[in-house]
């Protein structure tokens, strides 16, 4: 594969830190990435300070994950300036909204006795995470062997920390608009991702109205018929297409062997031909 553009390192929820992913990409001939971590540049400012082999492109991105009325939308934003005042206001705003949303469903769990843990324990475990959310949750307790009485984990991670489940307090305001114009006041391009995942096109075509600029074509969740439904409706509006594996490393859902299996096949696609200039620039 020549471009995976949807990758996630240990500053959101993947387990492989950012100069483990660039490692990744060369072992597997993947030739252009976009650490696309939830919220968070915080890869790029780790980046800064190490040398990128020559033979990888990286662009700067990052993946808004916003929420409401039990649907999970999830803007990336490629080329993006990650010192911008105005996105980095949003993120800190983002940040303290997701863990105190994640708190608030960890102890409405305990109250209904689901699970006995602590918060402070989750915290504990999760030192440099300015955002915390179900997975840091999940990990912390089986790193303590905590089980949920009749019930897997990841079973009650989809019950009572994914905003898909009507069991799930949603308390986050950032939307998806907001979102897009956040990563457009950055310089940086907006593109759905995975909007197979949704199940709800009206909400697609509203984002495009409102200055969404791609799709996400090309991932995991889409079938063969969402693929190209997805592809004629960016070639059909003038958009960006992308693609990538949603690689977060050992937190992976299902059977996925490495990064690359999923994303853009050569050079050809015009979200890799912006801001030559632009690229990401270690020392």
């Amino acid at each position: 594969m020549y471009a995976d553009l949807h990758l996630h390192s240990t500053c959101s929820d993947g387990t492989d830190a950012p100069l483990e992913l660039i490692e990744l990409a060369k072992t597997n001939n993947v030739r252009v990435i976009s650490i696309t971590d939830h919220d968070s540049v915080g890869a790029y400012k780790i980046l800064r300070n190490e040398r990128i082999p020559e033979d990888i492109e990286l662009i700067t991105g990052i993946e808004i994950s916003v929420e409401g009325n039990h649907k999970m939308i999830h803007i990336l934003g490629y080329y993006i300036d990650i010192f911008d005042r105005r996105l980095e206001c949003l993120l800190t705003k983002m940040s303290i909204e997701k863990t105190e949303s994640t708190q608030l469903n960890f102890e409405n769990a305990v109250s209904k006795g689901v699970f006995s843990y602590e918060w402070e324990r989750v915290l504990e475990l999760n030192p440099s995470q300015p955002r915390i959310v179900g997975v840091h949750v999940v990990k912390a307790m089986e790193t303590d062997g905590c089980n949920v009485p009749g019930m897997d984990i990841w079973d009650m991670f989809r019950k009572y920390f994914l905003p898909t489940s009507m069991d799930y307090i949603c308390a986050s305001t950032v939307g998806a608009y907001e979102a897009i114009d956040a990563i457009k006041a950055a310089d940086g391009v907006s593109v759905l991702a995975h909007p197979g995942f949704l199940g709800d096109d009206n909400i697609v075509f509203d984002l495009i109205s409102r200055g969404l600029q791609g799709l996400e074509v090309y991932h995991r969740v889409h079938s063969e018929e969402e693929t190209a439904k997805y592809l004629h409706i960016a070639k059909k509006e003038k958009l960006y297409i992308t693609g990538g594996t949603d690689w977060h490393g050992k937190n992976n859902a299902g059977d996925m062997a490495h990064i690359g299996i999923c994303g853009l096949t050569d050079e050809n696609y015009e979200i890799l031909k912006l801001k030559q200039n632009g690229r990401f620039k270690s020392k």
